[in-house]
């Protein structure tokens, strides 16, 4: 199991706004989502992804809009866009906003991996969701549709892709891809990819606005320290700990072994980012153990899952963490199921 990752609410106020066009009400989103829509006066507001993908199925849902990723470019505006796009838009040509928004895309979405490739006669830009689990055709609908509507903006140029890739199968409505990017568009391939001239690559941005751009990175490099590298070393081994937890076999040595080096240069680098793998170790376990029983899961269960051998050292731990009973803690969450 996953431990949660999070993503920037500014997609999401788009989709509130889109379903209430359609008479939805905040609160019946909230409830169908478990997303708190006051929260989200925040600029730097984040939502976790079972969320934000919850709440892109109730909008095609409601809208009956299956190419909804391809259509929300048209319902941003100024006043909704998040601030790593502001600055990406300020930077001195299209390649630049692109390397930009590599830098800091993070602070967009935890599973986001924007990369761009120059090859002899073209650029390649891809979008990965480097968590599996969360992998969705919406979001790089909505991430290629909107970059080039922004870069035929800011360029006062009508560019044309070379190409365009997604990894998702053809679902269906072909035509409106075509309508927005005017090139063979494949499906069911390795990437999420567009490819570009280098000479469309290389356009000027009309008018950036260099002081904006400035004051914005400076947050955004704030930011970005907060949330972590998603492949430094304590993101690395957090994976390895959450993926082998039910083996009972996640040791330190297991760990170094993997990510070949000795333990006591794990213990180094792992301080120097600011944690241990004990930490790490705790900090997963308590995370799955109330996941776990919040789905109903008993405490032996848990246990196991978590790589104890033995229920009486998780309920002891358990206790420890959250001063009361693994049993007590179910409790709260199975009123009103069937035991």
């Amino acid at each position: 199991m996953e431990i949660k990752k999070n993503t920037s609410a500014i997609a999401a106020i788009v989709l509130f706004d889109v379903m209430a066009d359609y008479g939805i009400s905040v609160s019946r989103i909230e409830n169908a989502t478990g997303i708190n829509h006051s929260l989200m006066n925040d600029p730097d507001a984040r939502i976790t992804m079972p969320q934000f993908l919850s709440l892109w199925q109730m909008a095609v849902d409601v809208t009956h809009d299956s190419a909804i990723g391809l259509h929300l470019r048209k319902h941003y505006g100024p006043n909704l866009m998040h601030f790593v796009i502001i600055i990406a838009l300020n930077c001195d040509t299209l390649l630049g906003a692109v390397q930009s928004w590599a830098r800091y895309d993070q602070l967009i979405c935890e599973t986001d991996q924007i990369r761009i490739f120059e090859k002899e006669d073209h650029y390649i830009f891809t979008y990965t969701n480097t968590a599996p689990e969360f992998e969705n055709r919406w979001i790089p609908e909505q991430y290629f549709s909107l970059s080039l509507e922004y870069g035929r903006r800011i360029s006062a140029k009508e560019i044309t892709p070379l190409e365009v890739w997604f990894r998702h199968d053809d679902p269906g409505y072909i035509k409106e891809y075509e309508k927005i990017f005017h090139c063979p568009v494949l499906f069911g391939k390795k990437a999420n990819l567009v490819r570009f001239k280098k000479k469309d690559m290389r356009l000027p941005i009309v008018s950036p606005d260099p002081y904006l751009k400035a004051v914005l990175v400076k947050h955004a490099d704030k930011s970005i320290k907060k949330i972590g590298n998603p492949f430094s070393l304590k993101s690395r081994v957090a994976d390895y700990i959450i993926k082998n937890l039910h083996t009972g076999q996640v040791t330190i040595q297991t760990v170094s072994d993997v990510q070949n080096m000795d333990r006591s240069t794990l213990y180094r680098h792992l301080a120097k980012e600011g944690t241990s793998f004990k930490q790490l170790l705790v900090d997963i376990r308590k995370e799955l153990a109330r996941d776990h029983l919040i789905k109903g899961l008993t405490a032996t269960q848990t246990a196991y899952l978590l790589g104890f051998t033995e229920p009486s050292a998780f309920q002891r731990a358990f206790k420890r963490w959250f001063d009361q009973s693994p049993g007590e803690f179910r409790k709260q969450f199975l009123v009103g199921r069937d035991l």
